[in-house]
């Protein structure tokens, strides 16, 4: 067997390790953003393999899948680099006080490479902790207009190098919301890990746009919710009441997902619960993902 063909073989073994070190956390899923950022290399290889394949020099083809295996180590030491430059974080957090008129409140959420907690509990309409690299800075926007509150959360400073690695510790934002108030939420964020426990609160709607990442969302009965999750490559875990309505439609490109083993009746690509019409409040989900895995874990209330 060609050298070539083992090379190709540990280009895939590879990429396997890496997807299952971020299931187990070992690794950021950051360094599938840096494995985009590095894909021209993916054209200089396919270059090199033209020009040599006939050649009298057809031995250095070899070269072409050796460099993208250095790409690979190269995204997995880009997505580490917090630990090798010595990266300072900083510490912020903002209140925003519960005024009597209020009746409603949209927010959207900006967020980039790091981890992401949000839940219920808070006397305030909001509150939350930020730790970020000394880079960056969270920013906060707020008004209300005839009862409606519009929040706005984006974090602005340096769009540095190495932004986008720097998962944990050094940049997460732990965000509580008031249980009282109905709340749509609008929720982007890059490379990250999101932790989204938004059983108790008053959600409407949710939209989750996401890039590599890890998503755990909680859901709870209050009220009936609109849901719409677009995700790269990623992991997914939904824990949902048994007591909602649920209807699900989930895109055909998902890598796996459970969703044949749940009590749901399926047409096309929706999967319905019996209860849907008649349940008290009920989940509509919308799921389009990329290389992704999805799991849904029913929970008794």
């Amino acid at each position: 067997m060609k050298i070539r063909t083992y090379l190709r073989g540990i280009i895939i073994i590879l990429l396997g390790v890496i997807l299952l070190a971020n299931n187990f956390q070992i690794l950021p899923w950051g360094v599938w953003y840096e494995l985009f950022r590095l894909w021209p290399v993916l054209l200089i290889a396919i270059g090199i393999d033209l020009i040599f394949r006939k050649s009298s020099l057809s031995f250095l083809q070899i070269l072409s899948p050796l460099l993208v295996i250095a790409a690979i180590g190269s995204a997995i030491y880009l997505s580490q680099a917090d630990r090798a430059y010595g990266i300072t974080g900083q510490a912020f957090r903002f209140e925003q006080p519960l005024l009597p008129e209020l009746e409603q409140v949209d927010i959207e959420i900006a967020f980039g490479a790091g981890t992401l907690r949000l839940q219920g509990g808070s006397p305030y309409l909001f509150e939350g902790d930020f730790t970020t690299p000394s880079w960056l800075r969270p920013r906060m926007r707020y008004k209300v207009v005839d009862g409606r509150g519009s929040l706005e959360l984006t974090e602005e400073g340096e769009r540095g190098r190495f932004r986008f690695s720097q998962l944990g510790k050094k940049h997460s934002w732990n965000l509580k919301l008031n249980n009282e108030i109905p709340v749509t939420l609008k929720i982007q964020t890059g490379a990250s890990s999101n932790y989204l426990d938004i059983s108790s609160l008053e959600v409407t709607y949710l939209e989750l746009e996401t890039g590599a990442s890890n998503n755990e969302i909680k859901f709870g009965s209050r009220s009936s919710i609109r849901t719409r999750i677009e995700a790269g490559v990623s992991r997914i875990k939904l824990f949902i009441p048994r007591s909602m309505g649920v209807r699900i439609e989930a895109d055909t490109a998902l890598t796996s997902n459970n969703l044949n083993k749940l009590e749901l009746v399926k047409q096309g690509d929706v999967y319905t619960s019996s209860d849907y019409s008649t349940a008290e409040t009920r989940l509509d989900l919308e799921l389009e993902v990329g290389v992704s895995s999805v799991t849904v874990e029913l929970y008794q209330e």
